[in-house]
């Protein structure tokens, strides 16, 4: 689908360049020295790979709309200004699971960063000027899978598709989490735990609560974690719940040992 983008105004110029200006001049120190060079950034790569056709955005060291994405570009910001993106402050301070903690990580955790706004720029120029926005693909569709990959090829990436996994170009990396996916793994400098990793180490943690896949071994280790009055309320909304996915699918979907019965009995005496 393409929208109709309409030119921006004047006033929405004027405002976003004062915005800008304030945090480059007046931000809090922290603030000020990360946006200055994401600001640089954006600049640069405006000229380099948009021609410039775009206004610098607002930019904003706030957490995204949606809690698990490490950024987003909002068309209309919270107070009623256009284009904001918002880049996680987490990834930064080295607060966030994915990232290492430490003044010898941060120059690798501003790369880290410095990519999201990367991605957030291709959904920027859909939005304010190309007008494809892919909403079939939640934005990550053809077009955006194509302007990836013409910046790409500049920067020497391996390319990726869509985000709907089909067709002859199924196996490659999809666009949803470029670039950090087709980043050489040195990339970040060290600074970057991928979340395959991140999870491989809470599995090597004995002091992490890692579920089991067996079902009823499942039950038993969640039970130890609540008391039993939330046990047994748990026992009587998963029966609940089990029972009606069986019903509509025609086919049994958990364990036989997770009826209602054995649920209760289970999560009264948590071992």
């Amino acid at each position: 689908m393409t929208a109709t983008v309409s030119p921006l105004a004047g006033t929405a110029i004027a405002h976003r360049e004062a915005f800008r200006d304030y945090v480059l001049r007046e931000a809090e120190p922290w603030h000020r020295e990360h946006l200055g060079r994401l600001y640089g950034l954006w600049d640069e790569w405006n000229a380099t790979y948009y021609e410039g056709a775009m206004t610098s955005p607002y930019i904003l060291l706030n957490e995204p709309t949606a809690p698990q994405v490490y950024g987003c570009c909002g068309l209309v910001s919270g107070f009623g200004g256009k284009s904001e993106i918002r880049l996680r402050p987490s990834l930064l301070a080295g607060t966030h699971p994915h990232m290492r903690q430490g003044l010898g990580y941060a120059e690798g955790r501003f790369t880290f960063v410095a990519d999201v706004l990367l991605h957030e720029m291709v959904h920027q120029w859909q939005q304010e000027v190309s007008g494809e926005l892919d909403e079939a693909y939640h934005g990550h569709g053809p077009a955006f899978r194509d302007t990836c990959n013409r910046i790409g090829a500049v920067l020497g990436l391996a390319p990726v598709r869509t985000s709907k996994k089909r067709g002859k170009d199924a196996d490659l990396p999809s666009c949803s989490q470029w670039p950090h996916n087709v980043r050489p793994s040195a990339w970040y400098q060290d600074a970057y735990i991928p979340p395959y990793q991140h999870n491989k180490d809470l599995a090597a943690d004995p002091d992490v609560f890692n579920i089991p896949v067996d079902p009823d071994q499942m039950l038993a280790a969640l039970c130890r974690l609540l008391t039993p009055s939330e046990a047994s309320t748990l026992a009587i909304g998963l029966a609940t719940h089990f029972a009606s996915q069986e019903q509509n699918a025609g086919i049994a979907v958990v364990p036989a040992s997770w009826d209602a019965i054995s649920l209760q009995q289970e999560v009264k005496v948590p071992s």
